[in-house]
């Protein structure tokens, strides 16, 4: 509604589920979730996030999102921020992809790309002897051009770790890097 949404009753701590409509593919402010290029992206940054669902869309607002992302099979990647937990088919043409991160995190973060890409995969070993999957998505034959990124990526994990002691705490870092997409994150 124009004026806003509003709950009462609730309790100071609890789950709000929602379930939201929209319309990716007459989104032409490039903001939200919209098509382009074949492919379904977000751009959350810096209010991106309340054309896709009623939210508190500011900074000091931290929220731990778990998604579950459905489409059809012409789709093969459904990414999103933090861990993959699950992946199935829901019927012969459709599948789905849940994700969860574990980091409160401004919906201004949360990102989540639906697309047939292809994929650079390496990994890391942290300090501490945990294995992190690297994961670089980029257009169809654009896999010989990541070479470069996944070198800058795993030196830039080292650097975190040397300099700073901070040891990447997910089991998987992705970068999507395609020609169509509207910002640089």
């Amino acid at each position: 509604v124009p004026e806003g949404l509003s709950f009462s009753d609730l309790p100071k701590n609890c789950v709000l589920r929602v379930r939201s409509e929209c319309h990716p593919q007459s989104n032409t402010s490039l903001d939200g979730l919209y098509l382009s290029g074949g492919m379904y992206c977000t751009q959350c940054e810096p209010e991106g996030f309340r054309r896709m669902a009623f939210f508190p869309d500011r900074p000091d607002v931290m929220t731990v999102f778990t998604v579950r992302i459905e489409a059809d099979k012409a789709f093969p990647q459904l990414l999103s921020n933090g861990n993959l937990v699950e992946t199935g088919e829901v019927d012969a043409d459709r599948h789905y992809a849940l994700w969860h991160d574990p980091h409160p995190k401004p919906s201004y973060l949360f990102a989540c790309v639906v697309g047939d890409l292809d994929l650079a995969a390496d990994s890391f070993t942290t300090a501490s002897g945990r294995t992190v999957d690297l994961h670089i998505y980029v257009e169809k034959d654009n896999v010989s051009l990541t070479g470069h990124a996944m070198d800058s990526l795993k030196r830039s994990m080292k650097w975190d770790e040397d300099t700073y002691g901070l040891e990447y705490d997910l089991d998987l870092f992705q970068i999507v890097a395609v020609s169509h997409f509207n910002m640089g994150a």
